[in-house]
């Protein structure tokens, strides 16, 4: 049923069943991805007339249908979906070249294994000459085996020559052997689509199988479309390099405008604080001026002040000191004045008598401290004595 269903879309095209209003969206059926895009530009390398079904691909079970092949070419974006469905192609068709290599690869190992386990085949003479000797060996080695104990010394002859028969044979087996491997065609593979053959005439014959065709058609596509695929795939790339490449730089240029603002800024500030600081020199200026005025409007004041003070001052003292003067005056006088009359009281009889009195009075307080100290000298010697 799906193989009906699917040569069908490939004749009649997978929007058959649609009604009158979706015709417009069944033109662009070949946009799904259920149609193969490599058929769509005219090649689909697995398809069952190219490498399906032979070797170990499949073929493609994607819609293959020309009707879509004819929507693609009227579409009007034909150029774009052609592009984008190359590269896809491109795709598929390495896919199958990269079989194609390892399929060469195991040929290849193949034959060398080959090779050295298999052993060439011998012309048809040579092999009759050989079972002749392996018969007439066997032959006398029946008769050597039934002869007498008595027939030892023609025994051992017919023994011997066996012997030599059995080495003639080996050794002309291994001649023959390097013959027929010097006279062999070796096995090879084709580089085209890894096809072994042997000689020419496998040569002439493998180049007409449409294997071989098949991949002639692959190399040839992707000769040409790799070029076109490559090219588009570099401008992207610098497209995106360059798109890459315009972004840093405006994200550069942001970056240096943000910094040329915040330095802006910067500066902003710095030059207002230099003037908020030279206002606050001036204003600061200006107070120590004010300041400066007032304390030397203080100090004149004070120096004003101080001079009169100064001058009460010494006016005062000289006050006093005329004061101390007169009062000295007056003591001296007094003093003078006392004497004077203690001068004329000694000259008296009763003065003289009092002056006496008061000596005596003063002899005998003097000795009488005297006497004091002498005893508590004495004492005190005493009490060393005793100590001592």
């Amino acid at each position: 049923m799906n193989r009906a269903r699917a040569m069908l879309d490939a004749l009649m095209g997978p929007g058959r069943d649609v009604v009158e209003n979706d015709k417009e969206k069944a033109k662009e059926k070949f946009k799904d991805r259920t149609v193969c895009k490599g058929f769509l530009l005219g090649f689909c390398p697995l398809d069952a007339s190219l490498l399906g079904g032979k070797r170990n691909f499949k073929v493609c079970e994607k819609i293959h249908s020309e009707i879509m092949r004819e929507q693609l070419k009227a579409h009007e974006d034909c150029e774009t979906l052609t592009r984008d469905y190359e590269c896809l192609s491109l795709q598929d068709l390495e896919y199958v070249m990269r079989e194609r290599d390892t399929h060469i690869a195991n040929e290849r190992q193949r034959i060398r294994t080959d090779v050295r386990r298999k052993k060439p085949p011998l012309p048809p003479h040579v092999n009759d000459r050989l079972a002749a000797m392996k018969r007439e060996s066997s032959t006398m080695i029946q008769k050597a085996e039934s002869m007498d104990d008595d027939q030892i010394r023609e025994k051992e002859a017919l023994i011997t020559r066996v012997n030599e028969l059995i080495k003639d044979r080996d050794d002309m087996i291994d001649i023959e052997r390097k013959k027929a491997e010097e006279a062999l065609e070796p096995e090879e593979v084709c580089e085209v689509c890894g096809t072994s053959y042997i000689g020419k005439d496998g040569d002439a014959a493998h180049l007409k199988f449409r294997v071989h065709d098949a991949y002639v058609s692959v190399a040839e596509r992707i000769a040409e479309l790799k070029p076109r695929v490559d090219e588009r795939e570099k401008k992207r790339r610098e497209k995106k390099e360059e798109e890459f490449k315009k972004k840093r730089k405006e994200e550069w240029d942001k970056a240096q405008e943000k910094e040329k603002r915040r330095k802006d800024k910067d500066k902003d500030k710095e030059k207002e604080k230099d003037d908020k600081d030279g206002e606050d020199k001036e204003k600061n200026g200006e107070k120590k001026e004010e300041d400066d005025k007032k304390k030397e409007r203080s100090s004149s004041k004070r120096k004003r002040d101080g001079s009169s003070e100064d001058a009460k001052r010494k006016k005062s003292r000289e006050r006093s000191r005329s004061k101390s003067k007169d009062r000295k005056k007056n003591r001296d006088k007094g003093r003078s004045r006392s004497r004077s009359r203690r001068r004329d009281r000694s000259r008296s009889p009763s003065g003289k008598k009092q002056r006496q009195g008061r000596r005596s009075r003063s002899r005998g307080g003097r000795d009488e401290k005297r006497g004091r100290r002498r005893g508590s000298s004495g004492s005190r010697s005493r009490s060393r004595h005793r100590r001592r």
